[in-house]
């Protein structure tokens, strides 16, 4: 792409317009240039540092997809004493034998795509990068980092119900902690089933105040799983395990909608069951409607934990209502009863009522920005397979742990194979990093240094060729 002199204020204004784009793609080239010569050096390095029992067997060109855009590498394929073929600059690089990304463009792309559509994630990071791909190999890289994050857990977690043993964690002493779990409902396709849940479950230990009437929980831990009763409860419990001695925390409390897999959760965290405001609150007003005072009364009653009281007044407003009211008093009439073991508000028994603690209920907002803006309506459905990796990654954005796993995840092919001494590699990068510019920056006008330097033409030449800096 070359700017042509503009003839008018029309041509002027767009070329301006474009001129931040020119100037991105031509600093792009110029890197891609750098970065290709870098690991061609280090893959001549490689060579020649290599372990005996890898001989080369070719040398062939391969796109790497790099934050600079794509790039074509020519490096070498090894063979080892076992017949198994290798390309050490790949190994080195971090890269699959069938995935050419480097490290920065997979945290990037499945960044994207744990927040938005595969194919909208691809059309974003090709406007506002150099990336390049195609909205498959982002959902096949999806799949690629999160399976053996999977297989870890699922290891540790049949280990940890089969034997019962807690693994050594930080052992870290509180004497409350705060369990809140809900589920959302997600369609599915190519399943037997039309529908799955996701259970969500968090643990805090308390509130901060960021501001007026506003609050943030405390060391906040989250887990998640497409998975029965007993395995999300001994999947949280070992998480929790790894950071907190639960055998000393002194109160448990177990917030929920009233569900009965929460419930019973309770007795696997040690805790006892709260249930969430929210819900009541919302029990109460579907039934009682515009009737605030009768329902003002109930609410009352049910949060100093007098049960028989709060049914006594919600039977005496079933004899007065009459058709559909009627039958929604009765539906939560039959909720007090059901969640009466956690109907009281817990903190009168701790004597903290209006202090430091709160009621229950973070949980509604956490499955809504963690699990619902991304993986539900839109017409979106899933396959199982699809959808637990696509937490599984999810997860580990949130809290901070891809790239660390990622680096893990490629370690182990790399590791006492390769040794290239760094004063090497160093010469290899600095060697680059000063090279001479290209020839259009080197060219010279004879002219302005010859003979005829004092003349008008020549001096009007001379400042056409320089550059003012105001």
């Amino acid at each position: 792409m070359k700017i042509s002199l503009p003839d008018s204020l029309a041509e002027l204004k767009e070329l301006l317009q474009h001129l931040d784009q020119f100037l991105l793609d031509k600093a792009l080239e110029y890197m891609r240039k750098c970065y290709k010569a870098i690991l061609e050096d280090v893959d001549e390095a490689i060579s020649e540092h290599r372990s005996d029992n890898q001989k080369i067997e070719h040398r062939r060109e391969v796109w790497y997809q790099t934050c600079l855009g794509p790039i074509r590498i020519k490096r070498r394929q090894y063979r080892d004493e076992k017949s198994q073929r290798r390309c050490l600059l790949d190994d080195v690089m971090g890269m699959d034998r069938y995935c050419h990304t480097t490290v920065k463009v997979q945290e990037l792309a499945l960044e994207m795509a744990s927040f938005m559509p595969y194919r909208r994630s691809a059309e974003v990071l090709h406007k506002t990068s150099a990336i390049d791909l195609p909205h498959q190999t982002i959902w096949r890289m999806v799949g690629k980092v999160s399976e053996p994050y999977l297989k870890k857990e699922e290891q540790e977690l049949k280990w940890f119900m089969e034997t019962g043993k807690i693994p050594r964690g930080y052992g870290k002493q509180v004497s409350r902690l705060l369990v809140e779990a809900d589920g959302v409902i997600l369609s599915l396709q190519r399943e037997k089933e039309r529908r799955t849940e996701v259970k969500l479950g968090i643990a805090y230990e308390g509130w901060e105040k960021v501001g007026k009437d506003r609050y943030r929980t405390v060391n906040k831990t989250v887990y998640t799983a497409v998975a029965g009763r007993d395995n999300f409860w001994s999947g949280l419990n070992l998480k929790l395990q790894k950071t907190y001695d639960l055998a000393r925390v002194k109160d448990t409390i177990v917030g929920g909608d009233g569900a009965g897999w929460i419930k019973e959760g309770a007795s696997y965290v040690n805790g006892r069951f709260q249930l969430d405001r929210y819900h009541l609150n919302k029990e109460l007003c579907f039934a009682f409607g515009r009737d605030n005072q009768t329902k003002v009364k109930v609410w009352q009653a049910c949060e100093r934990g007098e049960i028989e009281n709060s049914l006594a007044i919600m039977a005496e407003a079933m004899k007065k209502a009459k058709g559909e009211q009627s039958l929604r008093m009765a539906r939560a009439y039959r909720y007090i009863q059901e969640n009466s073991s956690g109907i009281g508000d817990y903190r009168l028994s701790l004597g903290e009522e209006g202090k430091t603690l709160r009621h229950t209920g973070v949980i509604e907002g956490n499955i809504d920005k963690l699990i619902v803006r991304r993986m539900k309506n839109q017409g979106m459905s899933w396959t199982v397979k699809g959808l637990r990796q696509l937490l599984c990654v999810r997860f580990l954005i949130l809290e901070k742990k891809l790239a660390e796993w990622i680096a893990i995840k490629n370690q182990p092919q790399i590791r006492g194979e390769i040794a290239i001494p760094k004063k090497k590699v160093r010469r290899i990068v600095s060697r680059l990093s000063i090279q001479e510019p290209d020839e259009w920056i080197k060219a010279k006008l004879p002219a302005l240094y010859g003979p005829h330097a004092s003349r008008s033409w020549v001096k009007n030449l001379k400042s056409l060729s320089q550059v003012a800096v105001l």
